[in-house]
């Protein structure tokens, strides 16, 4: 991943795992910029650039539905310039602040934004220990906890399972001094993020570990795909490739759940094109397979199981 040149349309953040599990304090509309600007960094930058933000594209691809975010982005990563990382390393704590500045274009709807210097080696030439975020489902949380543990779970999804203490959760999360009960913790944080996440590749299931009555541990499963319940908006896609392109429920399932729904649409559109002008050589179904293969990096013949 981080040694390839990130394809368009493919909006992934990567980041080095301690970045992951830092403990820092920001909204959800701070954490998608963020997010969205970390996608800007390309593998082979040996240096932070000038990462440009093009407030049209923001607005689109986080799906807000006002268009007048031009002063909430200037308030936010005016924000982001104050928001500190606290990292832990081998020899002590660092604490780093996020952005080192941002500048507004006149007149083009630009934002040039730049990462402070000793984040470097957390976000540039990642060769190990870095986790690769895709952007299509966390822009679209409404809970910046929800986006966290959807980054902390993309760590252990070769494992499927993530057992985290609940303090130390909190205290990622900057919730130590929030939510005093567990019974409030647990609705307000982790069965919102169930629920934001229900229909991502993350989706999970969680158990309790006790100490006695005390709760003190939780036990993150992700489920396998063929677990997660697909949206009303998912479902219909998935319908869709099974008419129009003849893959199997189990193929179309798995390509909803990891590629966002407007990328199914518009390949099926492409590829029904293909057809109608004689470019397709093969039968369609096998068509599609390789399209989706190579275009999205998916196995579609590995079971979902898996």
């Amino acid at each position: 991943m981080n040694n390839q040149k990130k394809k368009k349309g493919s909006k992934i953040a990567v980041q080095s795992n301690a970045l992951i599990n830092a403990r820092y304090d920001m909204t959800a509309f701070q954490k998608k910029i963020l997010l969205y600007i970390i996608a800007k960094i390309q593998p082979d930058d040996k240096d932070f650039q000038n990462y440009v933000i093009n407030i049209k594209d923001f607005v689109e691809e986080a799906d807000y539905k006002s268009k007048m975010l031009y002063d909430k982005l200037r308030k936010d990563t005016k924000a982001l310039i104050s928001k500190v990382y606290e990292i832990e390393e081998p020899d002590g704590l660092l604490q780093v602040s996020i952005l080192a500045k941002a500048k507004y274009i006149k007149n083009k709807g630009q934002i040039y934004v730049s990462f402070a210097p000793d984040l470097k080696p957390y976000l540039l030439q990642l060769k190990e220990q870095f986790t690769a975020t895709p952007l299509r489902y966390v822009l679209n949380f409404k809970s910046v906890h929800s986006m966290r543990i959807y980054e902390m779970l993309q760590q252990f999804k070769s494992t499927g399972i993530l057992i985290t203490p609940i303090e130390d959760l909190k205290y990622r999360l900057s919730l130590e001094d929030k939510y005093k009960t567990y019974t409030l913790f647990k609705r307000r944080v982790v069965e919102q993020a169930q629920k934001e996440l229900q229909h991502t590749d993350m989706a999970f299931e969680f158990m309790e570990v006790k100490k006695g009555r005390k709760v003190v541990k939780l036990q993150f499963r992700i489920k396998p795909a063929n677990e997660i319940l697909l949206s009303e908006e998912q479902e219909r896609a998935s319908k869709k490739l099974e008419t129009d392109l003849f893959l199997s429920p189990l193929q179309a399932k798995k390509i909803v759940i990891y590629v966002p729904n407007k990328e199914v649409l518009k390949t099926i559109f492409d590829i029904k094109t293909a057809q109608r002008e004689g470019r397709i050589k093969t039968n369609i179904a096998a068509y599609a397979y390789g399209v989706f293969k190579i275009k999205y990096q998916l196995d579609l013949q590995k079971k979902l199981s898996n």
